[in-house]
């Protein structure tokens, strides 16, 4: 419990301040960002028929409510034609605005100390690895978590490139600044069997060979 708790927060908070230097000083998960042309215009659109927060999606799929067999692929057919014609957005719409700054840095730290927790707690069900592979096991846990959730979003919803190539680096390198403090303070225990056999085995390589 100890070494999960360690983990836990020293983690988290090496997560979090690489995460401010790589959002607030490097600048590169914006520069693949593009911006509306006429933005106040397209807020005010966006105000008027985003009549709520959530997640919206551009074209709509189809209802299948009340529809027969043949009218259901009628309809499907139309959302095709229009996506494959385009635009498609997949957006996420506040409309009451972003709210509390620092209430979002609160979330932030603590969503980062949740991920840390995660990670020690998978950390600590390994045996036998050297601090550096501990590190390594770390960072690429990042890098599968990117793929999760990054390649899915550039396939299916148009994320570019560049945008996701980003996140693929910057995931794993958070966890590897990370890993370096939660491998150093989450490591795991030797259990009793393994402390036996290594001490067996340091007896036998100390006695004298029989000649």
């Amino acid at each position: 419990m100890k070494a999960l708790l360690l983990g836990t927060v020293f983690g988290g908070l090496a997560a979090f301040l690489w995460s401010s230097i790589s959002w607030g000083l490097l600048g590169w998960h914006e520069k693949p960002l593009h911006f509306f042309q006429n933005e106040d215009e397209v807020s005010a659109v966006i105000s008027t028929h985003a009549i709520q927060s959530g997640v919206y999606l551009l074209p709509r799929g189809p209802s299948q409510k009340g529809m027969n067999a043949e009218q259901n692929k009628a309809e499907q057919a139309a959302v095709m034609a229009k996506m494959q014609k385009g635009p498609i957005i997949f957006a996420a719409v506040r409309s009451g605005g972003f709210g509390s700054y620092g209430q979002a840095i609160l979330r932030q730290l603590l969503s980062l100390m949740l991920a840390a927790f995660l990670l020690t707690w998978l950390l600590l069900q390994t045996r036998g690895l050297s601090y550096g592979r501990r590190v390594l096991f770390l960072a690429v846990a990042g890098l599968a978590a990117s793929v999760i959730v990054d390649l899915p979003n550039w396939n299916w919803w148009g994320f570019s490139g560049s945008y996701t190539a980003v996140n693929l680096v910057d995931f794993p390198l958070t966890w590897l600044i990370a890993g370096l403090v939660i491998a150093r303070v989450a490591k795991p225990r030797v259990s009793e069997s393994s402390l036996q056999t290594a001490m067996d085995r340091a007896l036998a390589h100390s006695e004298p060979k029989s000649r």
